[in-house]
């Protein structure tokens, strides 16, 4: 008999609709607890193996209809990163700036001007340290084998961050949702899974009304507290300049400083709070303008969900010490994987491995600058 012709349309299987959901396994405590004491022994160097050992932990949690990601970066990808950094970057910064000061005094104008040149170089390399970061961990995810990758230009990122930066200085915060949305459409665009190009495009308008509630929220705010602590220190510190104060007034001194503390304590823990406000509305606004294949995302992000994450982490994190930041992790890819969605449906076989270079070194500057890209 003959064998009937082959149907190539018969093996692909139909468009699918991505469902994303966390699928914990034990093991993070155990990875963070060593990562705890050999950090200690081998003063931090050991944080490149930690750091990857928690990824592969977080990222094979993390399932897409059911297959889980798989991170594929090596610790000595990051190792070499940073090693190239602090050569080329960090090590020569630090010897100059020693010769200066031993040549000239630390009070020295050009040390001066030296030390603000190291500044704005930080902040003009900071939005490259996160792309490069942000790309290095997208070559690093692979699902059903196809890797992600970042395709534009880091500088341009970078530029367009420190822009950002300023713009928001300069107007009091009033430009954040526009240079938010411009940073985010610049970073998706550039995006890739595969050869499929993430979509983004949306108006930063919608944001305001938000913005404003919030922005009017914490100024408000910041004139109780400022009005709340003169209040209750006035006359604490009459006998703080006197050259031998006595006792009463010593614990008077005492208790002010202590108000001033609460005072700033209790501000700084409200007001993100208040922003937590706008954090949800832009991560639901900024989901809804991002599509890849044609489907659209979206994200159920409350105001109310994100304080709960926002104190979670923080709390683990003060009484850890920070090493608690893999739980902080997992809280937030978690609530991620539990709140996205995705309509429409998903041709995947079309989907062919980039071509696109990759790098071969991890993360080094935003090591060095401590940026998180996640």
């Amino acid at each position: 008999m003959q064998s009937p012709p082959f149907d190539s349309a018969a093996t692909q299987q139909a468009p699918e609709a991505l469902r994303f959901e966390y699928v914990p396994r034990p093991g993070l405590f155990k990875i963070t607890l060593i990562n705890l004491v050999l950090n200690i022994l081998t003063l931090s160097i050991y944080r490149f193996w930690g750091k990857t050992n928690v990824r592969k932990h977080i990222w094979s949690c993390i399932h897409i209809n059911g297959e889980p990601l798989e991170y594929t970066g090596t610790a000595m990808e990051l190792f070499k990163g940073f090693l190239f950094v602090f050569g080329l970057f960090i090590m020569p910064l630090v010897i100059i700036n020693a010769l200066l000061k031993l040549n000239y005094g630390n009070q020295s104008p050009i040390v001066f001007a030296t030390n603000s040149l190291f500044g704005l170089f930080v902040y003009v390399m900071y939005g490259y340290a996160i792309y490069k970061a942000r790309k290095y961990q997208l070559t690093r995810t692979l699902w059903r084998g196809i890797r992600g990758n970042l395709v534009g230009s880091a500088m341009t990122y970078s530029i367009t961050y420190f822009g950002a930066l300023l713009a928001k200085g300069a107007s009091l915060g009033w430009a954040t949702p526009v240079m938010n949305t411009v940073l985010h459409e610049q970073i998706t665009n550039d995006m890739r899974f595969g050869d499929a190009a993430f979509k983004f495009k949306g108006r930063a308008g919608p944001l305001y009304p938000t913005y404003a509630l919030c922005w009017f929220l914490v100024g408000v705010l910041s004139i109780f507290f400022i009005a709340w602590g003169v209040s209750l220190v006035a006359g604490n510190f009459e006998g703080l300049f006197e050259k031998t104060p006595s006792q009463k007034e010593t614990l008077g001194i005492l208790y002010g400083l202590a108000i001033i503390v609460l005072v700033v304590v209790v501000y700084f823990l409200l007001s993100p709070v208040v922003w937590s406000i706008y954090i949800a509305k832009e991560m639901r606004t900024f989901a809804n303008y991002t599509r890849f294949d044609g489907a659209q995302f979206k994200l159920n992000a409350t105001a109310g969900s994100i304080i709960w994450l926002t104190i979670g982490n923080v709390l683990i994190l003060v009484f850890t010490l920070t090493f608690g930041w893999p739980f902080v992790q997992q809280r937030t890819f978690r609530y991620m994987a539990q709140r996205l969605e995705l309509e429409g449906a998903i041709d995947i076989d079309r989907i062919q491995q980039s071509q696109a270079a990759i790098p071969t070194r991890g993360e080094g500057l935003a090591d060095a600058f401590d940026v998180s890209a996640w």
